[in-house]
């Protein structure tokens, strides 16, 4: 009967780099599975300089040092996560994004008695806007490394789509949506002191968060938005374009002030020029604000356009400002209690982990042959890398 695995579930999750949506999610789903798998059985390797960002007891976690994205970080993260496989002797092994499921899945399938691998990309490689020739090489190297991974998770329709498109099998994927706790951390009143309308973004400072179009576009309406940036750059330090008066940089915050920063906000902007699902959309639809995004990734999926914010296209500076002067004419408030009313009955937690369990357990139920299954694995890797 699935579902009906009697040995307990040990999850191993592996990331190269945490800050901004992983850290949310798995701070999210956290609770769920030590709730259903018992607090001892689900560890975390991270990097040690976002250690930080999880909140987990540091019994349950593993560490790497690096210095940026770097060979020399990457065979850390392999490295540490080896010796977390032999320490902590998971049955699931959940890698989470690009590198962690470039690196992990080829040492892994190479294992003889592997624990089973999970992989959920967070947005594909071959998604992002990069030449004809790295999207052949990624979309190969994805398919390639599909035949080593017991299941795929792509959290939005979007991503799910996106895979078969560029030749995954079906067989090996399953539709996860993100989700978050219906409970939000309760928000400390703050002040915002401004007639401007309050503009908040959320994420990381790189090119794919769009962060350089909202500077643009703040400048161009300096005299009516009053824009707080709550995020930094991952791997180098920031080195986008200069910001006008209108616009606060306020560096990575804990999860209490940025509930703080979203209770003061009118609206939430996702300026990204691709996104593999948008966890801060769940975060502002929480807190009943209304949503301004560009057409793409899951983005369409969460947020409806007229009805619990905007949506615009193509993605550039000038869209965005037309996309914004839209809002302007609309009732903030108004969409903002539709995005928690659309909130509550699509995207709770509950039912991710849920959702995600099922996996676990079918996956654990299936592999009960993994033996044979090993043989033809290392087989097509050396046939095939």
């Amino acid at each position: 009967m699935p579902g009906s695995l009697q040995r307990p579930v040990k999850v191993l999750h592996i990331a190269e780099t945490i800050r901004g949506g992983i850290a949310s999610y798995l701070n999210e789903l956290h609770p769920q599975q030590e709730a259903s798998f018992g607090a001892g059985n689900v560890h975390y390797v991270v990097p040690s300089d976002h250690r930080g960002d999880l909140a987990v007891d540091d019994a349950q976690m593993t560490t790497f040092g690096r210095s940026g994205r770097s060979v020399s970080g990457l065979f850390q993260m392999l490295r540490a996560s080896l010796q977390a496989i032999d320490a902590f002797k998971p049955n699931v092994v959940h890698l989470h994004s690009s590198f962690a499921g470039l690196v992990l899945r080829p040492a892994l399938a190479a294992r003889p008695q592997a624990p089973s691998v999970i992989y959920c990309p967070h947005g594909w490689a071959f998604s992002r806007k990069a030449g004809r020739v790295s999207h052949q090489i990624t979309k190969a190297a994805e398919n390639l490394l599909a035949r080593t991974t017991d299941r795929i998770i792509c959290i939005s329709a979007d991503e799910f789509n996106e895979a078969i498109r560029a030749g995954i099998s079906a067989d090996r994927l399953t539709l996860v949506h993100n989700g978050i706790s219906k409970t939000r951390p309760q928000p400390v009143a703050a002040p915002w002191p401004t007639k401007k309308t309050k503009v908040l973004f959320i994420g990381r400072l790189d090119r794919q968060k769009g962060y350089d179009l909202l500077i643009e576009a703040a400048r161009l309406l300096e005299d009516v938005l009053d824009v707080r940036i709550v995020g930094a750059s991952v791997v180098n330090k920031y080195q986008g374009p200069a910001v006008p008066s209108n616009v606060t940089l306020l560096g990575w915050l804990d999860r209490g002030e940025i509930e703080t920063h979203l209770e003061a906000a009118d609206l939430v902007v996702i300026p990204s020029r691709w996104e593999a699902f948008g966890l801060v959309a769940l975060e502002a639809m929480r807190a009943a604000k209304p949503i301004l995004a560009f057409r793409i990734g899951a983005l369409p999926e969460i947020v409806v356009d007229g009805a619990t914010g905007a949506l615009c296209e193509p993605v550039s500076a000038g869209q965005l400002v037309e996309g914004f002067r839209r809002m302007l004419d609309l009732d903030l408030k108004v969409l903002g209690n539709r995005g928690y009313d659309r909130f509550k009955q699509f995207y709770d937690v509950e039912k991710t982990h849920r959702q995600l369990r099922q996996v676990y357990m079918d996956v654990l139920e299936r592999n009960e042959l993994r033996p044979e299954k090993q043989v033809q694995l290392q087989s097509d890797l050396s046939s095939n890398i």
